[in-house]
């Protein structure tokens, strides 16, 4: 009898440590990814990788359907969904807006050296909003697609450009400029270039084919804007139920996410590129002294967002970090 009590007693004492072992998080992630793309079949194969390498304690769900990223922002405040991936993390935190001045790089190497320096200022500023950066996601590079050629700066001014609906401080920034600014939802760039309210937009070369936006803007100046790159989080809420061990798996599988990314996209816009200049698109090239010359020009212009739109100090930071990776090449 009292062995068995004994028995009992032991059990009854392990059973939380039993059942906390077995319980599985689950965590759905919020996309406005389109279906299929590279990007999706990534995020759901991680989530497959997370599920195989965890025993099924935590599982991920990709949902998508998400319309814009205001929306993704105040859900995921909301804890649904517990993840999400933004293509657009200034949303986040206006830190993450040095990722995206105009002109200000010009490769892959040097985007991911600065982003690998600057990474624990992002990683607090996303702390400030409860939220535990998983990885990155590079979407290639925008690029400047126009109804007519243009070549610099001014003929650029000349057009009706398309600017991200919600963003007040870029609309202005465009204004003082002396562009010509349209804010539109994404859903309705196509209807405004076929009506001309706008004929000119920055887009990743993907995205301009997989909307067909090029077909009312055949021309793109080959020389790249800004890197486009995203980010996916969870909430710390959510990632404090994971075991440590269950963490480090999660992160190891989240970063060969990122580097098959890094690989894999320049050669889809590539092929995106590829397949626009066989249905008519014209890519307008520029000598050395002519991207010189726009670069001098564009950086004139952004030294405004200094202070305003990105804190001052992480401005200089990445300038900084930027140099320093040229001067060592």
């Amino acid at each position: 009898m009292k062995s068995r009590l004994l028995i009992i007693a032991v059990a009854l004492m392990l059973a939380p440590v039993v059942l906390f072992a077995q319980r599985t998080t689950k965590i759905t992630l919020g996309s406005i990814l389109p279906a299929n793309s590279i990007w999706d079949k990534a995020l759901k194969q991680m989530a497959a990788e997370w599920q195989r390498a965890t025993d099924g304690r935590v599982t991920l769900r990709v949902q998508g359907g998400f319309t814009d990223e205001g929306t993704l922002v105040r859900r995921l405040r909301r804890g649904r969904p517990q993840a999400a991936v933004f293509g657009l993390p200034g949303k986040l935190g206006d830190a993450f807006n040095v990722l995206s001045v105009p002109f200000f790089f010009e490769s892959d190497a040097e985007v991911f050296h600065v982003v690998e320096k600057l990474t624990p200022i992002f990683e607090r500023a996303l702390a400030d909003r409860g939220l535990v950066l998983l990885n990155w996601g590079h979407a290639g590079w925008a690029h400047f697609f126009t109804k007519n050629r243009v070549e610099n700066l001014e003929d650029l001014k000349r057009t009706k450009l398309y600017t991200t609906a919600g963003d007040d401080r870029m609309l202005q920034w465009y204004k003082e400029n002396g562009f010509d600014p349209t804010p539109l939802a994404t859903t309705d760039v196509l209807l405004g270039l076929s009506t001309n309210l706008i004929n000119a937009h920055p887009s990743p070369p993907f995205v301009a084919l997989l909307f067909q936006w090029y077909d009312e803007t055949p021309f793109m100046l080959d020389v790249p804007l800004a890197p486009v790159l995203g980010i996916t989080v969870v909430t710390e809420r959510t990632w404090n139920q994971i075991s440590a061990e269950d963490q480090r798996t999660l992160r190891a599988s989240a970063k060969r996410l990122e580097q098959d990314l890094l690989r894999d996209v320049p050669a889809q816009e590539r092929r995106s590129i590829d397949a626009m200049q066989k249905r008519g698109l014209t890519v307008v090239e520029l000598d050395d002294a002519a991207k010189a010359s726009l670069r001098e020009v564009a950086d004139g212009l952004t030294a405004s967002w200094r202070g305003t739109m990105i804190p001052a100090d992480v401005y200089d930071q990445a300038l900084r970090e930027r140099n320093n990776f040229r001067a060592a090449r």
